[in-house]
């Protein structure tokens, strides 16, 4: 999966489970990943805010009703992985 399959994937979940604001936000900071220069202070700060979020105690808090947590926890270091690889 590449970062804006995996990035997608993470908001469309996020959304059915009704994590909207969630979903909106991460989409935001990935649509500044995705279109700023490499080096862009804002673009760092939006993969920085990402990765503190793709954690079991912040993303892995949420209920996914269609995903197992340990699906859901996996999807989450996999997107913290492609966050890392995009710095």
């Amino acid at each position: 999966m590449t970062f804006e399959e995996i990035s997608r994937t993470v908001c469309d979940i996020l959304s059915r489970s009704g994590f909207n604001k969630e979903a909106s936000e991460i989409s935001s900071m990935v649509l500044m990943i995705s279109t700023l220069e490499k080096n862009d202070k804002n673009r760092i700060s939006a993969i920085d805010d990402l990765i503190s979020r793709s954690h079991v105690k912040w993303l892995g808090d949420y209920y996914i009703s269609d995903l197992s947590y340990k699906e859901w926890t996996d999807l989450i270091y996999v997107f913290k992985g492609k966050l890392s690889s995009e710095k």
